[in-house]
């Protein structure tokens, strides 16, 4: 019985461990020749690292493409798990609450 009740529980919470590790989505628009190139040197890294970055690329507008398709992500209660913002606007989304700490070390 206590085997069973241990295969029970291991088999409960296995869906809670992964050996994966850490999944990030980046929405960036640093999408031009050498912003690409600069851009694969940290995907690069971050998969030797063990991590899988899933790239959400928008082109145009130096940024501002990207700032509406973030803030329709935000909206629709999608946001990317990290996305790049210039200086000032990342301020706005502080103050409205849609920042958190991600450290991709972890």
């Amino acid at each position: 019985m206590k085997k069973i009740l241990i295969a029970l529980i291991v088999f409960a919470l296995a869906p809670n461990f992964s050996l994966a590790g850490p999944k990030i989505e980046v929405l960036h628009w640093w999408t031009s020749g050498g912003e690409a190139a600069a851009l694969k040197v940290l995907k690069d890294d971050f998969a030797a690292n063990g991590g899988e970055w899933l790239d959400m690329p928008v082109t145009g507008g130096g940024g501002d493409a990207a700032n509406v398709t973030l803030k329709a992500r935000i909206v629709s209660g999608d946001p990317p798990s990290a996305s790049q913002i210039k200086g000032p606007t990342i301020q706005e989304y502080d103050q409205e609450g849609v920042v958190a700490p991600y450290n991709i070390d972890a």
